[in-house]
């Protein structure tokens, strides 16, 4: 019971800290540079966004706008 409820923990603390890195990742872009992005799909530096960017853009995007992006 003891590494089942460790396991448990374990999978917890790496969906925080994925999600922490999400939310890290374009927390000083604002909304006219989260509109840009979102709808060219390219990042700050011309890219492509990669999927962990793509994650990343839309939970900035529902931080700034309450909504999911279209």
């Amino acid at each position: 019971m003891t590494s089942s409820l460790a396991a448990q923990w374990d999978v917890l603390e790496h969906h925080l800290q994925h999600h922490a890195r999400m939310v890290h990742r374009f927390r000083d872009a604002g909304r006219d540079a989260v509109i840009r992005m979102w709808s060219s799909q390219i990042n700050e530096d011309g890219e492509r966004l990669s999927q962990f960017e793509r994650d990343a853009l839309i939970e900035r995007y529902c931080e700034l706008f309450g909504i999911w992006p279209e």
